[in-house]
This record gives structure tokens, sequence and C-alpha cells, in this order.
């Protein structure tokens, strides 16, 4: 039998293994990180179903803390590009 640290692990390591894939996908989908994220905050917001029923209501919530953290990760990617700066031809 699995301890309680072992299924937070395995949780973890599912979603990060979906937001990679979301991001990949997000990526290839889009030109621009902004394009990404509008594509995956879009991917969040179909979510749909029926709140009363289990699966649907935990499909939901995946669907919620997957698209968090793809969208933190692609802010993440964005932010550790250095500066673009001009070549001053002066």
């Amino acid at each position: 039998m699995k301890d309680l640290g072992q299924w937070t692990e395995e949780f973890k390591e599912a979603a990060k293994k979906l937001a990679n894939e979301l991001v990949n996908e997000a990526k290839e989908e889009s030109n621009t990180y902004g394009e990404a994220t509008r594509y995956i905050k879009r991917l969040n917001q179909q979510a749909y179903g029926d709140i009363t029923d289990p699966e649907d209501h935990a499909g939901m919530k995946v669907n919620d803390a997957v698209c968090g953290l793809a969208i933190r990760m692609i802010h993440d990617e964005e932010r550790s590009l250095p500066i673009s700066r001009g070549e001053n031809n002066d």
C-alpha cells in the first residue's frame, strides 16, 4: 500500500505531465506566448459538466489545476527570456 507522500508525488507528477503536454500543444498552435496563454485559458473555460456528477466535478478540478499550472509554466518561461536590445547604429 502507498503512503500519503507517495500519492502526493504521483498527483504532482501527473499534473506536471499533463501541464507539459498542454504547454507544448499551446506553443505549437501559437506564434507568441500571449497566444499560447489565451489558448490555455480558452481550454480552461470549455471545461463543463454536471457539478453533481463526481467524475465531471473531478474532471473540472483537474482541468483548473492543470491549466493553472500550464499558464504558470508559460509565464515562467517567458520571464526567463533574455532582454532583446536593438543594435544602435549611431
